[in-house]
């Protein structure tokens, strides 16, 4: 039986949690309790709006905290790539660790406060399906970035699982090399438009 490709998109609504931190300490104790979507805002934000912070930090958080002169901190926050996570859980308690590491460092800080956002997530099934690789091809080749985010990360941490959409139904069709090689891309690095060139390359390669 062949499997069925359906394909989504999801829309972001930023909500204010009411929560906010003007120190370290606040911020370590806020990060215990915020909502797992104030993580996925902060964390994620970026690669949904295609890399839009003005700065060379990749997320909020890290920004937040170079603004307040904490840049080894920034740094380390920095370098963690959400993408690779499908547990937000997992993601919130590596957060906790690192700045267990580094409260000393710069808990006399003061600054402006950082915000805890929380957003309103729906996602929307396209009208779309797929059930070979051509129909995925002109499925994707359609859709936007918000459809590929949706495939590519939210997905993984809405299913819990540790691949992707597009690789899991290539897996099922029995094209394995497409789905490693789609799966093995920097989301970090790239923006989603350059991502979604590389992917439509990878399913139109008649080598893999």
């Amino acid at each position: 039986m062949t499997d069925v490709f359906y394909f989504k998109t999801e829309i972001w609504v930023p909500l204010y949690t009411g929560v906010k931190a003007e120190s370290l300490q606040e911020f370590y104790e806020a990060l215990l309790s915020v909502p797992n979507g104030s993580l996925l805002y902060h964390l994620y934000i970026n690669l949904f709006n295609y890399h839009n912070l003005p700065t060379m930090y990749t997320n909020s958080f890290a920004y937040w905290f170079q603004h307040i002169g904490c840049d080894a901190l920034a740094e380390k926050i920095s370098s963690i790539d959400p993408t690779r996570y499908h547990d937000l859980e997992a993601l919130r308690e590596r957060l906790i660790e690192i700045l267990s590491e580094h409260k000393e460092d710069c808990a006399k800080r003061q600054a402006s406060p950082f915000y805890f956002m929380d957003i309103y997530r729906e996602v929307i099934d396209m009208g779309e399906h797929a059930t070979s690789l051509e129909e995925l091809i002109k499925g994707i080749e359609k859709s936007s970035i918000y459809s590929l985010f949706h495939h590519l990360i939210t997905s993984k941490i809405d299913n819990k699982r540790v691949i992707n959409d597009y690789s899991q139904w290539l897996m099922s069709m029995g094209y394995p090399k497409k789905a490693e090689l789609i799966e093995a891309l920097d989301l970090y690095a790239l923006n989603l438009y350059e991502v979604k060139s590389l992917i439509l390359e990878i399913l139109k390669d008649d080598k893999t």
